[in-house]
């Protein structure tokens, strides 16, 4: 049994918790969603949220050490973004449009180097939501720089399937460190991706 007295001196040695981080919100900003989880290892709980006013809409990480960066979004969301935060990656879904629209899947993990957290994947599907055209999607692995990209056609051979992937192609795409303000946006990377 600890000695009631060591128990006061270890509270008063500063051994308390610190207080937790909070969302830094504009005026007429509502946060749409929030994390909170360890994503630079120190050992201290960092957030992650995402506001929005209906005109501007952005996602923040801000760390317990202080830092804190964000990236802008569509600001049309077909219902919240998600976070998720597992093996040291931060993991944010997204679902943008209207009757055209891409759902998105970013990757990000902490970059002990620089201190920011760096984009490691991206996956984007382009759909129809009420099955009026042709699709793509695409997978990148910011690390290995691999890129794969499927064209998907409508199903018309029944079934549940909405689309059938009919072109897949592999191929790499190298860049550099890829930080979180710096995320692609999803139609602007597939129109390039597949210009080429």
């Amino acid at each position: 049994m600890v000695p009631r007295t060591l128990l006061a001196g270890l509270f008063l040695a500063g051994s308390a918790p610190a207080a937790a981080l909070e969302p830094v919100v504009d005026i007429g900003h509502d946060v749409e969603t929030r994390l909170d989880a360890d994503f630079d290892g120190d050992g201290r709980v960092d957030i992650a949220y995402i506001t929005t006013d209906g005109e501007t809409r952005n996602l923040y990480v801000t760390l317990a050490a202080g830092e804190s960066e964000y990236l802008p979004l569509d600001t049309t969301p077909l219902g919240s973004g998600e976070l998720t935060f597992a093996k040291g990656v931060l993991v944010f879904e997204d679902l943008t449009g209207g009757t055209t629209a891409y759902s998105t899947t970013r990757r990000y993990r902490f970059d002990e180097e620089a201190g920011r957290m760096r984009l490691i994947g991206f996956d984007s599907t382009l759909y129809s939501r009420t099955y009026a055209h042709d699709g793509y999607e695409l997978s990148w692995n910011l690390l290995t720089g691999k890129l794969i990209t499927r064209e998907l056609h409508l199903n018309k051979k029944g079934g549940d399937a909405a689309y059938d992937p009919i072109v897949e192609k592999a191929t790499i795409r190298k860049s550099g460190k890829v930080w979180l303000f710096d995320t692609p946006d999803p139609e602007a990377l597939m129109e390039e991706v597949r210009g080429n």
